[in-house]
């Protein structure tokens, strides 16, 4: 018999299995790499367009890096770069109209498999689910922060 650590070890297993394969189909949709998906996402939530520079540090990948995902963006049409006005050896990048659009589609697509995924647990308990979830989210967070933090220390 599994210990209650044990099954939430494994449910944990789950969980992670089940948000890659999520996020292996948002991939496939967009005929997209991982990298690349998650740069159009970030592109997206952001309003203005945004230095190649930094957006190399805040996808924490280096320029180079950085330069080969934005031309594969680019040539599928999903994000548009250009020089900066302001400093004409900055360059920008900015989604495109296409971009946003194939991007609202998959964030729409989850959410209809969010939706459905609702009504195949019993009413009365979706609330009281989802509460719970939040609190092993919650309690899982602090636990890993605090073991991040013990290595941190052995490691001084």
């Amino acid at each position: 018999m599994k210990t209650i650590a044990e099954q939430f070890a494994e449910l944990s297993g789950q969980i992670y299995n089940l948000c890659s394969q999520k996020e292996l189909v948002r991939r496939k949709c967009l005929n997209l790499g991982r990298m690349e998906c998650r740069l159009l996402n970030f592109l997206y939530n952001s309003k203005e367009p945004i230095c190649m520079n930094d957006l190399a540090v805040q996808m924490q990948v280096s320029h180079s890096r950085i330069t080969r995902l934005i031309d594969a963006l680019v040539t599928k049409g999903f994000v548009e770069r250009f020089p900066s006005k302001i400093d004409r050896r900055s360059w920008l990048a900015h989604i495109t109209k296409k971009g946003k659009e194939i991007n609202e589609r998959t964030n729409y697509e989850f959410l209809e498999l969010q939706k459905e995924l609702i009504n195949n647990l019993p009413k009365e308990d979706v609330k009281s689910i989802l509460n719970h979830l939040n609190d092993y989210v919650e309690a899982y967070t602090i636990a890993l922060e605090k073991k991040e933090n013990e290595f941190e220390q052995k490691q001084k």
